[in-house]
Order: C-alpha cells, then sequence, then structure tokens
C-alpha cells in the first residue's frame, strides 16, 4: 500500500492517484455530481532549495500538503502529481467552491510561512475525458499564474 502514497506528502502518488481521479469520474457520471479538478503548484519552491537546501523545500511541500488536507473533505483526493505540483478532485463541489477553499489555504500558508500556491480549477464536461480535464485545469493554473506575475493584464 506504501507505493500508492507519497512517503513525504501523504498524497497519493501520480499513478494511484490518477487511477482515483479516474473512478471519481466515473461515479460524477454515473451519479450525475459536478466533479473538479485543481491543479496546484507551490510558489517559489525551487528558491526555497536554492536558499535554504532541499530539507526545508521537503518541510514546505509537506506544508502545503497538510494545509490542503485540512481544507479539503476527507474523501477528496489530493494527488502529488511533480516535483512541486499537486491534483485535488472533489466530487459535488464546483469550481467556485474550489476556489474558496484555495483561498482559505493561500491565507494558512501565508501566515504559516509566507508561501502561496496557484492553483487552476476546473469542471467536467459531458464525455471529457480525464487528461483533458487535467489539462483544462492546468491551462487555467497558467492563466492565473501570469495574471500574479503581471495583474494589469
Amino acid at each position: 500500500m506504501e507505493y500508492l502514497v507519497d512517503e513525504l506528502t501523504g498524497a497519493h502518488r501520480r499513478t494511484s492517484g490518477l487511477f482515483e481521479l479516474e473512478r471519481e469520474v466515473i461515479r460524477a457520471r454515473r451519479t450525475n455530481q459536478v466533479f473538479t479538478v485543481v491543479f496546484i503548484d507551490i510558489d517559489g519552491l525551487k528558491a526555497v532549495n536554492d536558499l535554504h537546501g532541499h530539507a526545508a523545500g521537503d518541510d514546505l511541500l509537506v506544508l502545503v500538503a497538510d494545509t490542503i488536507r485540512n481544507n479539503i473533505r476527507p474523501y477528496d483526493l489530493l494527488i502529488r502529481f511533480g516535483g512541486d505540483e499537486f491534483l485535488c478532485g472533489a466530487l459535488g463541489l464546483d469550481a467556485s467552491e474550489m476556489m474558496e477553499r484555495f483561498e482559505i489555504v493561500n491565507m494558512e500558508l501565508d501566515l504559516g510561512g509566507g508561501t502561496n500556491v496557484t492553483a487552476g480549477f476546473a469542471e467536467l464536461l459531458e464525455n471529457e475525458p480525464l487528461s483533458d480535464l487535467i489539462r483544462r485545469a492546468d491551462d487555467d493554473l497558467y492563466e492565473r499564474r501570469k495574471q500574479k506575475r503581471n495583474p494589469s493584464t
């Protein structure tokens, strides 16, 4: 069972997490519920690693994962997708509800260590494959990151 979970953050690993997300997509379609995917990127992790070392970066990864986990429901999915990227899947919550949760995540992270995450949101469309849903959430993250860097555009 350990191979299904990232040993550092306690989140699902990518492969097992994508399997679970696919199951949730099937459940959303079967029960006719909204399903939202959030693509999350930690702001400034590379700088933390470069300035304070990888142990500090690991601490930041754990802090972010714990903060997200504390602001989603126990049965929502949290997946370590890449180095500083996470995916979250929530059945029955729309994108605006997830945005509110991630605003709280960022407030708590700011208070707890002065970091933030950038998150992109996408709701499952009819007959949409999971890969397209994740891509749309990633595209939204990219647009939000662009807005953070250049708020006047």
